[in-house]
């Protein structure tokens, strides 16, 4: 029987989690799929561990030079022979039920992109109370590149989507500027063609945290978050002002993370970027010196000096307004 589903499954220098991925795959209650392992230059132990599985026909292992996530997954996509595709990064894992569910919904509402719910969980098996702020339900095309401007609603791990789908958009973008957002990119692309997806409210996947991770670092995940929204930022259907705020918020928590972890040339040369494309914006301007003049204090006294003053100038506008 051809399999029904290709799951693409990037791996770099995974040998410590990838079998009990692998693993999690194999254990689906759904059986008629492929694996598509896309060795993405690793140095460890992680091809002698995937050669384990390659008994198994439907696991199929690809190796090439380090080119990142995204490269790695349009390979994988390359190598695919089925109309449905999912993804599972090397450390995480889904539960049994998970791809079986996700078709039945498919079916169902003839959707393009089905997505769940799922849980957060660290080495030692601790659960976080965290969650994925999933919209339940159906949303097609300008709808949902609105809702996905606002923040990333979707977990790759937790996705099942048509072919012809990423197809019409050519797949993910290897620009590095987007890697480890190379996903919000791709989920936004496709809302723009008009794609209709569906998020389901079961908790079908695990998502592994944990210091190697690509984006255990706040700055990792918010440097090419800002980077896809900026590519975003002018499409017509968004709301100018908006896009300045989400912009201007997205700057504002990246310079801050990266004081809190110490990088402070990177954060000052993220804020010189900044005050660039914030031109004009007296508190944009205080907190390029205040970076330069005192950089141990710069989140404390933004937070609780410029951005309230900011807020109530804000505020008085508004009434100002309404009169």
């Amino acid at each position: 029987m051809s399999p029904v589903v290709s799951v693409l499954m990037p791996a770099y220098n995974a040998g410590r989690y990838i079998a009990e991925s692998i693993e999690s795959v194999q254990g689906q209650t759904f059986p008629d799929w492929e694996l598509i392992i896309v060795d993405d230059g690793s140095t460890d132990n992680t091809g002698a561990i995937v050669q384990r599985f390659t008994d198994d026909p439907r696991v199929r292992y690809f190796q090439r030079i380090n080119g990142g996530q995204a490269a790695a997954r349009n390979t994988g996509l390359a190598k695919a022979r089925t109309p449905l595709i999912a993804f599972l990064d090397a450390d995480d894992l889904w539960l049994p039920e998970k791809l079986e569910a996700q078709i039945a919904v498919m079916e169902r509402t003839g959707v393009d992109l089905v997505y769940t719910d799922g849980h957060i969980f660290s080495d030692d098996g601790t659960v976080s109370h965290e969650v994925f702020h999933i919209l339940p339900g159906e949303k097609r095309g300008v709808e949902m590149f609105r809702v996905l401007f606002t923040s990333n609603r979707i977990a790759t791990l937790s996705v099942l989507v048509k072919r012809k789908a990423l197809d019409a958009v050519g797949g993910f973008d290897e620009d590095r500027a987007y890697q480890n957002s190379e996903d919000y990119d791709l989920w936004m692309r496709l809302a723009k063609n008009g794609a209709s997806f569906y998020g389901m409210t079961e908790k079908l996947m695990r998502y592994r945290r944990h210091a190697g991770a690509s984006t255990y670092s706040e700055s990792k995940l918010l440097k090419p978050m800002l980077a896809v929204t900026l590519k975003h930022a002018s499409d017509a259907s968004i709301d100018p002002a908006f896009a300045r705020q989400r912009v201007r918020s997205l700057y504002r928590e990246l310079i801050s993370s990266l004081v809190i972890e110490g990088r402070l040339d990177d954060a000052r040369a993220q804020m010189r970027d900044f005050a660039k494309w914030d031109a004009g914006a007296v508190v944009t301007k205080l907190q390029q010196l205040l970076l330069r003049s005192f950089p141990r204090q710069f989140n404390y006294l933004s937070r609780e000096c410029l951005y309230r003053a900011e807020w109530h100038l804000r505020s008085v506008r508004g009434r100002s307004r309404a009169v």
